[in-house]
């Protein structure tokens, strides 16, 4: 035997001149298999080497396999371990020599595997502090939710509002008893803290009462209101003037129970949800500075129906001052029409294709209506900005902006305007060419 050495995958004796071991099957060139922390490549005479923890069966298998492999495939595969016993040398010997955490077993927030998660966490926590700051223009259930924001007080009191020029007799479907309901402000809420405040997303979801504190009240109101309808579920608990207005959260002279289903006689909705987008209007006002605090606060109180369609109250006209000599006999007050009326009121003569054209139209306030547009070649029109069904605002205005298709054929083609109020209907036509 031209000398002897030892196999450096299992120790053993084996002649320096032999291809591969015949106790374990490692063969010349092949990558050891180490014990995790402890990665080595070894090749044939290097000396020895650390027993494979796998096992002599397993390291067999290994050279076995190994043996039938091509020499690219043995490149690659051998590539393959060296990359694999990097990676659990890496995180068996974090644990070995105490450089990263003992807590690797943990279950806490922030750490795995024995790496703690600080910085994610700190640009976490910098990322949700921004977004918090950002405006929004519309806070989402405004009214409860099952548990209560984490700064709510339950005893907190607000401040009455000032008292508006109305009184009990101009009271309309849809807004409170002045005298039970006269509203409330929150005293943290002023023109000067909208910014840190009704102007930062999230922010009324802090106040929020829960469920267990309104659905008490609305029980207790309902009574104090003495409704026909007695069902807690066809109302909802209502803060008079909303939190995304500075309304006080928990006072109950701020709170009531608001049908979510109620008109004015002509058909023009007064719900609770019609006061919601009210809601919402004004406070995306208040927040870009169109309107003051108070202004919004104002609007959204007990005359809120009023100001919501400009209906003027009764109360606020001025008394003539006494003449020793009679002034005209005043004209009196047109009658509320019987019958509705639409107008298109704007809409192209042309349109191009791949343009986009828009629709104006004018009707009473509060109705509801819907458009269709006919093309030449007697399609109707699909697009998307023909699809929503609008409500009149209180100057009786409503629009739709829709693309024209590149593919539209050319030629005159037409809109349809069809409102809807109070069982009454109306429809207005106009054309305009697509060139």
């Amino acid at each position: 035997m031209a000398g002897s050495g030892v196999c450096p995958q299992c120790g053993a004796k084996i002649a320096a001149d032999a291809a591969w071991c015949g106790k374990c099957g490692y063969q010349r060139g092949a990558p050891i298999v180490a014990a995790v922390g402890r990665p080595a490549i070894g090749q044939w005479g290097q000396g020895s080497a650390p027993r494979s923890a796998v096992g002599d069966g397993m390291a067999q298998k290994i050279a076995g396999l190994w043996r039938g492999l091509s020499g690219r495939g043995k490149i690659a595969t051998g590539t393959a371990v060296v990359v694999a016993i990097l990676v659990l040398a890496a995180i068996g010997g974090s644990g070995a020599n105490g450089s990263a955490s003992e807590s690797s077993s943990a279950s806490g927030p922030g750490t795995r595997l024995g790496i703690t998660t600080a910085t994610s966490s700190a640009t976490t926590g910098q990322t949700a502090a921004y977004a918090s700051a950002l405006p929004s223009g519309v806070d989402v259930d405004d009214e409860s939710s099952a548990s209560a924001g984490t700064s709510f007080v339950p005893s907190a009191t607000g401040v009455l509002p000032p008292t508006t020029t109305g009184s009990a007799a101009d009271r309309l479907p849809g807004e409170p008893d002045p005298g039970l309901t006269p509203g409330a402000l929150n005293p943290a809420v002023t023109q000067a803290t909208i910014g840190s405040t009704i102007c930062v997303s999230g922010w009324t979801a802090t106040i929020r009462p829960p469920e267990s504190f309104t659905d008490v009240l609305k029980v207790k109101q309902i009574a104090q209101y003495a409704y026909i309808d007695t069902s807690t579920a066809d109302y909802e608990e209502d803060h008079l003037i909303s939190l995304e207005l500075g309304g006080a959260p928990a006072d109950a002279r701020n709170l009531w129970p608001e049908p979510y289903t109620d008109s004015l006689p002509d058909g023009r909705p007064t719900g609770a949800r019609t006061k919601d987008t009210f809601e919402t209007k004004l406070k995306t006002e208040v927040c870009a500075g169109t309107i003051t605090l108070a202004q919004g606060q104002a609007d959204i109180g007990d005359h809120w129906v009023h100001a919501y369609y400009g209906i003027a109250l009764a109360a606020s006209s001025p008394t003539p001052a006494a003449t020793s000599t009679p002034g005209p006999t005043p004209t009196p007050a047109k009658p509320k029409p019987t019958t509705l009326t639409v107008q298109i009121t704007s809409l192209p003569a042309s349109v191009s294709h791949g343009a986009d054209a828009t629709l104006e139209a004018t009707t009473s306030p509060g109705a509801t209506c819907s458009v269709k547009v006919k093309y030449h070649s007697g399609t109707i029109s699909t697009a998307a900005g023909l699809k929503p069904k609008p409500v009149a605002d209180s100057s009786g205005l409503v629009s739709w902006t829709w693309k024209v298709g590149s593919t539209t054929k050319p030629g005159t083609s037409t809109a349809t305007v069809a409102c809807t109020l109070g069982g009454h209907s109306a429809s207005k036509s106009k054309t305009f060419s697509v060139s």
